[in-house]
């Protein structure tokens, strides 16, 4: 999943939530079943370009609640040591687990990537809209 998607992902998982720790580390968490889902990445500069707007986003659609903020930072957290290893080379280590070579991605197809992320956008973006009425 792209870095947009992470937030996406992340901020929903936030509104579901009070408390600003349990936000953040729903974030975090729900990045390595985000990672199974086929993507490429895009360039860096998309990546962060991509990441700002759907944190503003996101934290505007969920009415500027904290713990939206802090869901979609911790969806995308895991994905700065990417930033790092950019810096150090390809030969740092991962830490985070759905990162390792280990961790199978799945082929990223562009018209299936494409779907999948429209897909994502939107479901996350209506969440964090109606689904705080709801609690």
């Amino acid at each position: 999943m792209s870095v947009y998607g992470h937030v996406a992902i992340g901020a929903a998982l936030g509104s579901l939530t009070p408390h600003p720790a349990a936000a953040l580390a729903l974030g975090m968490l729900a990045h390595v079943p985000a990672d199974l889902v086929s993507h490429r990445d895009f360039s860096r500069w998309a990546e962060l370009f991509m990441a700002a707007a759907a944190l503003i986003l996101y934290t505007w659609l969920g009415d500027f609640k904290l713990t939206v903020a802090l869901g979609a930072v911790g969806g995308a957290l895991p994905d700065v040591e990417n930033l790092i290893r950019l810096r150090a080379g390809a030969g740092a280590r991962k830490f985070f687990p759905s990162h390792s070579d280990a961790f199978k991605h799945g082929d990223a197809r562009p018209a299936w990537d494409v779907l999948v992320q429209l897909g994502v956008a939107a479901i996350t973006a209506a969440w964090v809209v109606w689904a705080p009425a709801f609690w």
